[in-house]
């Protein structure tokens, strides 16, 4: 399998191109990052409430107006909240470019403080201070700021998944940034999805090409959901898919037909709650009397596991109880005929980014700049971490049988299927936080 990667040079000389085309498209009302508005989800929309798209239409008539551009866009996970500043710089109406991210991560997770919000927005008060302090004070008032909650609000009781947000709401409205009704929600999982794809393609150079030939797959994996995107070549994908897996997107006046789906518990701090007898609607809502036990912790291992302010009490098995197969067993019972498995993934090319890279890494699979690996290597290094613990990672055994579970028998690829994993991408973190970015800028 190839897999598409430039030259930083020629890359930036393709980002320059397609961000000039963002621009354009962008002042002309024209970009549109669309989904199907009958079946519930965002699917397609033009401007939202038009402030933004005011205040950029008067910055550009104004004389001397500035040649950088600034968006804030904060990835409120279940596991950190991590700030992104994109910058990017107009040396000319023919030569726009993305110049840099400023990135921060805080932990924990927002859905941590469900029972104190106001500690939670000031967690947040910290990033947009960051954030001041690196967007110029005179382009504050035309930056737009967001902050967008994934799948540890999406798992809260509804009345505290909003207080949090009405709370960084305030806090957004007393910062000197351009602040709407909405910047602070809970984002759809499929928009999830589809800005991680967005995301990766645009910097690689795949999107505005008048083939589709040379787009790749996105996988994503979270705290508490998993997502996978990517535009199919085969009609029987099409037909095939269930409905409301497969949608069409519009990006710089080409629409692609995108296959994207959420999962919801399916994210890798979840997953290890529910391999240890926990029930999804359980996470997040009720204290666990005991310990949780766990054949895929090493043998007589006794600790405890945190996940969205909750701590848990965690136990292996006596020895001969533990151990791969017992744990593969029970990532197997996990994804089992829970996951649609798309056939085309066995010749689709994939980027895969958070938890994958990351175990990927601290399993010493790959080194801090990523890497290529086949599906097979989880399965491998999760047999040996499972028979040679890590000390410094009790739960990489679990991890990495989940991993190798989800991707082979959950998603279908098969053992011989090579992922890039990546945490950067030209320097440019690997996440959806860009193309909501590019979303909040339309």
């Amino acid at each position: 399998m190839t897999m598409v990667q430039l030259r930083p040079g020629l890359l930036m000389a393709v980002s320059g191109i397609v961000l000039f085309l963002v621009f354009l498209l962008v002042h002309s009302g024209h970009l549109t990052v669309q989904h199907d508005a009958s079946i519930g989800v965002l699917v397609a929309t033009d401007r939202e409430d038009g402030l933004i798209q005011e205040v950029w239409q008067r910055e550009q008539a104004r004389p001397g107006r500035s040649q950088v551009l600034y968006g804030v866009m904060i990835d409120a996970g279940s596991t950190g909240s991590r700030l992104h500043v994109f910058k990017f710089r107009r040396n000319s109406e023919a030569d726009i470019k993305l110049v840099s991210e400023k990135f921060e991560s805080i932990k924990p997770g927002l859905s941590s403080y469900a029972d104190n919000p106001d500690d939670g927005a000031g967690s947040i008060q910290g990033l947009v201070q960051i954030a001041m302090e690196t967007v110029p004070v005179a382009m504050q008032r035309t930056t737009p700021i967001a902050l967008k909650a994934t799948a540890g609000l999406r798992m809260l009781p509804e009345d505290k998944a909003q207080a949090l947000l009405d709370k960084v709401q305030r806090v957004f409205e007393s910062s000197p940034f351009l602040v709407r009704k909405d910047s602070v929600v809970v984002m759809n999982g499929l928009d999830e999805g589809l800005f991680a794809w967005f995301t990766v393609n645009f910097l690689i150079g795949a999107l505005g090409s008048k083939e589709n030939a040379s787009t790749q797959g996105a996988l994503d994996l979270g705290g508490g959901s998993t997502q996978i995107t990517f535009s199919p070549r085969d009609k029987e994908t099409l037909k095939s898919s269930p409905e409301g897996f497969v949608r069409p997107v519009t990006i710089f006046h080409q629409t692609y037909m995108l296959y994207v789906h959420s999962y919801l518990g399916f994210g890798l701090m979840a997953a290890r709650l529910r391999m240890m007898g926990m029930e999804t609607e359980d996470i997040n809502r009720s204290p666990v009397k005991g310990s949780l036990k766990s054949a895929c912790l090493p043998a007589g291992f006794q600790g405890a596991f945190e996940h969205s302010g909750m701590e848990y009490a965690v136990s292996g098995l006596p020895e001969g109880e533990a151990g791969f197969w017992a744990c593969w067993t029970a990532a197997l019972a996990m994804v089992s005929r829970k996951i649609h498995q798309p056939d085309e993934v066995r010749q689709e090319p994939f980027y895969a980014f958070s938890y994958y890279f990351d175990r990927a890494k601290e399993s010493g699979m790959i080194g801090d700049e990523g890497g290529s690996l086949k599906v097979s290597q989880f399965k491998q290094r999760a047999e040996e971490v499972c028979s040679t613990p890590l000390p410094e990672y009790p739960f990489m055994c679990m991890d990495l049988s989940y991993i190798s579970a989800l991707l082979q028998e959950g998603y279908g690829f098969n053992p011989s299927n090579v992922l890039m994993l990546r945490k950067k991408i030209d320097g440019v973190e690997a996440s959806w936080a860009l193309g909501a970015t590019f979303r909040m800028l339309s």
